[in-house]
């Protein structure tokens, strides 16, 4: 499933531009941006962490990606997420953008716009954001299973969790997607074999303890 196309069709227009300069990490909003997630113009400092931050924790995983995949290849995308404002309001919105490569052909700046499909059309929309919904609770079930183990194994909560798959995912130029579907076969592979080496000494155990039952008995 896609996510959720914002093709002019539909109801709404853009409520604010972004650019985003990838090798400074540093965002330009306009006012529109601003508003939609709860400031006034220019009273803050956007930084990725921040937009990850106003982003509805179901949804962030996938905003990353997005983010991340645009960064990598340039094309244009139409991203479905709520938004949590300043003030605690979930917004629903469309994140429409694409690459711009610089005379070297890599991505250096993100550009696009917000629209605000909170009160547009609800009801028309509702397929599509459902359709949207599903395929975002697809992405995020192998994610949360490897926040899950990050978990475990280093002893942090899931913010710290995701943080290091993120962490990980930049650093090994490794969609964040494919790192956490890697992790997690590689989990799931060594309990398999550590779950059969264990079943071999628990056997291995209980036929020795019923051989010892039948010398004892016969001893007897």
């Amino acid at each position: 499933m896609t996510t959720l196309a914002f093709d002019g069709s539909q109801d709404g227009t853009p409520v604010g531009y972004y650019t985003y300069v990838v090798g400074e990490d540093r965002w330009s909003w306009s006012a529109g941006v601003y508003a939609l997630h709860g400031y006034e113009p220019d009273s803050v400092v956007v930084t990725s962490e921040l937009m990850l931050q106003h982003k509805h924790p179901d949804d962030m995983p996938r905003a990353f990606e997005v983010l991340q995949t645009a960064i990598e290849d340039g094309r244009p995308f139409a991203c479905y997420h709520r938004v949590i404002d300043a003030k605690q309001a979930v917004r629903s919105v469309v994140s429409v953008g694409r690459g711009v490569a610089g005379p070297d052909g890599t991505i250096e700046q993100v550009t696009g716009f917000f629209v605000d499909l909170t009160d547009a059309r609800r009801a028309e929309t509702q397929r599509d954001v459902d359709e949207a919904l599903v395929a975002i609770a697809q992405t995020r079930s192998i994610i949360d299973q490897a926040k899950g183990m990050v978990m475990l194994g280093m002893g942090c909560d899931a913010d710290a969790a995701f943080g290091v798959l993120r962490k990980y995912s930049s650093h090994k130029n490794v969609k964040l997607n494919e790192l956490a579907r890697r992790l997690v076969t590689a989990v799931e592979s060594r309990i398999v074999s550590e779950e059969n080496a264990c079943r071999t000494s628990f056997t291995r155990f209980l036929d020795g303890l019923k051989s010892f039952s039948r010398s004892e008995a016969s001893s007897t």
